[in-house]
């Protein structure tokens, strides 16, 4: 803390100055906050998991094979000198597999060049999306079938710098200079603009993307068309829509999976028409060699980092221009995540055997329902919702899932090991083990087509620091990395009510935004609000958004506002999550009878004024100008300060436990509350 601050007159440097004086960001990242604290600690715990033998509680058994699959691709990735002896023949062999030359095109496209082959075949093996993102999902209408989905995706650069090259031409910069030198370092030589058509074809794509104010309102909407209606067209302008082959993309793609389609029946969710519409338009009116210099770029610049060092090099060198990175990553850090991205349930298993504390998930599930209950009690309590629309309001709130801690079928070693069995670790050769497991992977979504989506799924693994609401399957999840103190365990109620509980109402808080509030209790796209209720919702939302659009973050300069727009999602649920969380504790504090309990060194700070003191302290943080700037940017959080200060001067409570005068800066007469 920092105790020489008015708590009323900022309250966020008053909970943090403290913490925010004495960790400055580590040169090895841009941000450094209690999140990214907890998630080092864990990365740690990884390591040390990882790189010991056989499970030391129990040396009796035999670790289930995924574990040791886990193990094999850490000593595999860690190993450098393995990946220096392969050279570049990996890398192209990868270029040649997806119909592309092994040197990027100088003057004109290779004759045999087909972009629609080449991004098919990106998509099936690398799982890399090119101009379309395509996925197998839950159709939201009906959330008990997967569906085809297709949508658009940015071009590889931030689409809001590409379209503002004024403002970012910094930034632009730096990537011309990333792609000139990664092009140089393979090949050479210098190809003459290669980068300025790279950079080019990115910004066209940038201007035919819906943006991202469009495509959250209530009016953006998706069609659903029959694979023979994708192919010929659905609407406006067919012969450019025919520029692309959608019936041989899609043969390409579900190439070597058990799903055979059926053009008459089989369907998919086209989540941004217009966009597909111009980017047909553009593909057509692209000439050759701009078009495959950019599909060149698009793979090599996702493979070649995983081959030499020096390639690994230069992306750390953009990311030092870009974000403020000062020292690269360590390689085990790199290849920790890399493990856990492949086999995050195997080293949950480990993680929740020794680090994992079982009594901390019955009290968090107490903690959720203490919340949930006051959710309920706030609803019945609501001036501007209808009878109708509020009984539908509860029976979603009653019908959220709520996952926590880790799932149990995994301490199954036979039920983790089926898990696995298609998971190949080739130890020694990172690149064949990192094409195994992401074919894997990607034919485990294609065959899902066939079946029905697993509505008890968890949506992270327990090594995860955060938490989660899933809007198709009405679920929180608060997986086992993130209960921990400074979030979880902190030994007073008080403070967890502020720290996990706020976190834990957020979640909540969010099946009920302006995005989770248009899916009813089973996960289905519907309109279940009356007329009457949505207008008196838009307009406390309008309240919200115009409240955040006005805060700016200092360092950056006047020309950085705060997104209100984009961010009001997250900020409705910090709102409404603090909001619950609060009248929880009170809950909690009636229940138990028990004594307040206060701390030995502030014997002045009340309970009520510990649980906001949880509640700020969960958001202490620093970062680079250059990852402040992409946030404000490109986020849907506001910034860790703007999260704190925002909240707080909504929260009438707050006002009163800190007794801050009406017209004092934490305590403006108008508030901003909807939940």
């Amino acid at each position: 803390m920092d105790r020489s601050v008015d708590p009323c007159t900022d309250f966020y440097q008053y909970a943090c100055g403290g913490w925010i004086r004495s960790n400055p960001v580590p040169d090895w990242t841009a941000t450094w906050d209690r999140l990214a604290f907890l998630r080092e600690s864990l990365m740690q715990e990884m390591r040390q998991l990882l790189e010991s033998g056989e499970d030391s509680k129990n040396k009796t058994s035999v670790e289930p094979g995924g574990v040791r699959k886990a193990r094999a691709m850490y000593r595999t990735c860690v190993d450098t000198n393995k990946l220096e002896a392969a050279g570049l023949a990996p890398l192209e062999k990868t270029l040649k597999v997806v119909g592309l030359p092994a040197v990027p095109p100088t003057v004109a496209s290779s004759a045999d060049f087909d972009w629609l082959f080449t991004i098919a075949r990106t998509r099936r093996l690398l799982g890399t999306n090119i101009f379309y993102g395509f996925n197998v999902a839950e159709d939201v209408r009906n959330s008990s079938k997967n569906k085809i989905v297709i949508e658009q995706v940015p071009p590889g650069f931030s689409e809001r710098y590409l379209l503002q090259p004024q403002k970012f031409s910094s930034e632009i910069q730096h990537y011309r200079k990333y792609i000139e030198s990664m092009i140089k370092a393979y090949t050479n030589q210098t190809i003459e603009d290669f980068a300025n058509d790279v950079i080019k074809f990115s910004s066209q794509i940038a201007k035919v993307m819906t943006p991202a104010e469009i495509r959250r309102s209530p009016g953006h909407l998706f069609h659903e068309v029959t694979l023979i209606e994708l192919a010929n067209g659905p609407g406006l302008d067919n012969d450019t829509w025919r520029t692309v082959n959608w019936t041989r993309y899609m043969n390409i793609v579900f190439n070597d999976t058990n799903v055979v389609l059926n053009q008459r029946n089989d369907t998919a969710i086209l989540l941004d028409l217009p966009y597909l519409q111009r980017i047909a338009w553009l593909l057509k009116n692209t000439n050759h060699i701009m078009l495959e210099r950019y599909l060149w770029w698009s793979v090599f610049s996702t493979v070649a980092p995983l081959t030499l060092a020096k390639f690994r090099l230069l992306g750390f060198e953009f990311s030092q221009q870009l974000l403020g990175l000062k020292t690269k990553t360590p390689r085990w850090k790199g290849c920790a995540n890399n493990v856990n991205s492949n086999f995050g349930l195997a080293l949950s298993y480990l993680y929740v055997r020794s680090h994992f504390d079982k009594v901390y998930r019955e009290k968090a599930l107490e903690m959720l329902e203490d919340i949930r209950h006051a959710f309920e009690e706030a609803v019945h309590n609501l001036d501007w919702m209808d009878a109708v629309t509020r009984e539908k309001t509860l029976t979603k709130l009653h019908a959220i899932r709520a996952f926590v801690g880790y799932p149990g079928w995994i301490m199954n070693a036979t039920r983790l090991d089926i898990h696995y069995r298609q998971a190949h670790v080739i130890e020694g050769n990172l690149f064949k083990t990192h094409l195994n497991l992401t074919n894997a992977s990607i034919k485990r979504n294609l065959q899902n087509m066939r079946k029905k989506p697993d509505r008890n799924r968890w949506v992270a693994t327990a090594t995860t620091v955060n938490a989660f609401y899933s809007a198709t399957l009405n679920s929180v999840t608060f997986p086992a990395g993130i209960l921990k103190p400074p979030f979880y365990g902190n030994g007073i109620p008080a403070i967890d009510y502020g720290s996990i509980g706020a976190i834990m109402g957020h979640e909540i808080t969010h099946g009920f935004d302006d995005q989770g509030r248009r899916y009813d209790e089973h996960g289905n796209l519907k309109q279940w609000w009356s007329f009457a209720t949505l207008d008196h919702y838009h307009t406390k939302i309008k309240c919200i958004i115009e409240q955040y659009n006005n805060y700016t973050m200092p360092e950056l300069g006047s020309s950085f506002t705060v997104h209100g727009y984009n961010t009001q999602g997250e900020n409705v649920a910090d709102n409404g999550g603090l909001r619950a969380a609060f009248e929880g504790y009170k809950r909690y504090q009636a229940r138990t009878n028990s004594e307040s309990l206060r701390l030995p060194g502030l014997p002045d700070v009340t309970t009520d004024q510990l649980f906001f003191l949880g509640f700020a302290q969960i958001w202490c943080g620093n970062s680079t100008l250059g990852a402040l700037k992409g946030k404000l940017v490109e986020g849907v959080h506001s910034p860790n300060r703007i999260r704190v200060l925002g909240t707080l001067r909504n929260s009438k409570e707050f006002a009163k436990s800190w007794q801050c005068p009406v017209g004092s800066p934490m305590n403006p007469p108008n508030k901003c509350v909807l939940w």
